[in-house]
């Protein structure tokens, strides 16, 4: 027991599990202190910060994991992800300047917010380097010892009558225990040497890589963008807020997914390995992944009205129709999780980013046509887009993995019937739920869709139907 507790990633889960849940806690505490105003105020500065910082943790970071030559690129890298966090900040801040600057709600949060794309360049080159050295368990548990000083942070600054200047100091606490503790693990400085051949290498990596990001990150926010230029903060509010209960909902999943897929991918690619083992890998961490979020996206949408008004406030209940509509485009978004390491390493890298640039655009124009219209009206556009990227990438992965139907149809097959299981779970205890009450009913309705859940997982594990994946 111990031995698949110590697996790479069920620690990797049980720490994104663990941060999502922290960063989760914290929107739940700000539900209390703040209304959906000030908090959509907060959450459009955050989503410019994040799609910043994304840059930094994306493209030289990979192209550290690849690298052949670790000695010669290792302090390169570290100043050209400097010289993104630097252009990120600067970025940042001129927005801020242009929306009024520390004179508005707005341009107040995004110039406080600046520096931090710049002040995570260490803790990204760092991170790199344990998940090269295969550390992928101190890799994933930093992140819970920073989210909590985060959370502990925002919660007393909210208690002594901070209002949005808690969550923006919040995010700089957890960035500081981030540094001390990847920099404690790593013990390596940069030095001031910097090789142009690293750069033209790196850059191949780099290019790509910041193509799909950038559509990723539109996907993921562009809709808080739409809605913060079309409406107001109350619907980016509600917006952001139902999107933070599906995304962490999805997210303990991908996230260890794809830290682990990159390691074994790049390992793969640097010995040589055979296409089987690419394709062996892709079924594992698919498979496994899909038997795991798919459930959990079916319960968070089945159970959105209880969790948001449980959980959060009866003031947010707007928020309760997007989270249930995102959490269906989580999960037919999943499809598409590997596609950048798959492409990647098989010599396709303008494939994924073809393929990113037709969601980005389909995307945009769904949104611009029906998102601008409210919350809801922006999640049903998300999801739409979502289902015709995972079409298209599901597509192109498997034909440069060369997967046969009856290969595709044996890995998804356990995800689908434990989600079917589940959902009978959650409908069949809609009577109870209901005599029990709000809180009760939900936390008993919650129990009965775990149980069923790990007694089908703990079978299909132990009969090896599903593996889990390894760095």
């Amino acid at each position: 027991m111990l031995k698949k507790l110590a697996e790479p990633y069920v620690v990797g889960v049980g720490s994104r599990f663990l941060g999502q849940m922290i960063s989760f806690a914290a929107v739940a505490i700000a539900s209390r202190f703040l209304d959906l105003q000030a908090f959509g105020t907060y959450s459009l500065a955050w989503a410019v910060t994040v799609i910043a910082n994304t840059f930094v943790f994306t493209g030289f970071y990979q192209a550290l994991l690849r690298s052949t030559e670790f000695q010669r690129d290792r302090d390169s890298l570290f100043w050209l992800m400097a010289a993104v966090g630097a252009a990120g900040s600067a970025v940042i801040l001129g927005i801020g300047l242009a929306a009024g600057g520390l004179s508005t709600p707005t341009g107040w949060a995004l110039c406080a917010l600046a520096p931090q794309p710049l002040l995570i360049v260490p803790t990204a080159w760092w991170e790199a380097q344990l998940v090269r050295a295969r550390r992928a368990r101190a890799a994933s548990l930093y992140v819970v010892a920073a989210e909590t000083a985060g959370l502990a942070t925002a919660w007393a600054m909210l208690r002594a009558g901070w209002g949005i200047e808690a969550l923006v100091a919040s995010r700089y606490v957890s960035t500081a225990v981030g540094l001390a503790l990847t920099g404690g693990l790593v013990r390596a400085l940069p030095r001031l040497s910097f090789n142009r051949e690293t750069r033209g290498t790196a850059g191949r990596t780099a290019y790509p890589l910041w193509g799909t990001s950038s559509v990723g990150m539109f996907s993921n926010y562009g809709a808080d963008l739409i809605l913060g230029a079309f409406l107001h903060a109350v619907a980016v509010g509600a917006y952001r807020g139902g999107a933070r209960i599906a995304v962490t909902a999805s997210d303990l999943v991908l996230q260890p997914l794809m830290m682990l897929s990159w390691s074994r991918f790049t390992r793969l690619e640097k010995e040589n390995a055979p296409l089987d083992d690419l394709r062996r890998t892709w079924l594992d961490n698919m498979g496994v992944a899909a038997a795991i979020l798919w459930p959990v996206a079916a319960s968070v949408a089945l159970l959105a009205p209880a969790l948001v008004v449980t959980i959060l406030d009866e003031t947010w209940l707007p928020a309760a129709g997007v989270v249930s509509i995102l959490s269906a485009s989580r999960a037919v978004s999943f499809l598409t999780a590997l596609l950048e390491p798959t492409m990647m390493c098989t010599g396709r890298a303008g494939t994924q980013l073809r393929i990113r640039g037709f969601g980005a655009v389909t995307l945009l124009v769904l949104l611009l046509i029906f998102g601008r219209h409210g919350a809801e009206a922006a999640a049903l556009a998300h999801l739409c887009a979502s289902a015709l990227v995972a079409v298209v990438a599901l597509t192109a992965m498997v034909r440069a993995l060369r997967i046969t139907g009856s290969q595709l149809a044996q890995v998804f097959l356990p995800g689908l019937v434990l989600t079917l299981f589940t959902v009978l779970a959650i409908l069949g205890t809609d009577l109870p739920r209901d005599m029990l009450g709000r809180d009760l009913g939900l936390a008993a309705t919650l129990g009965t869709v775990m149980l069923t859940w790990g007694a089908f997982m703990a079978v299909f594990l132990h009969r090896r139907v599903l593996v889990l994946p390894t760095p």
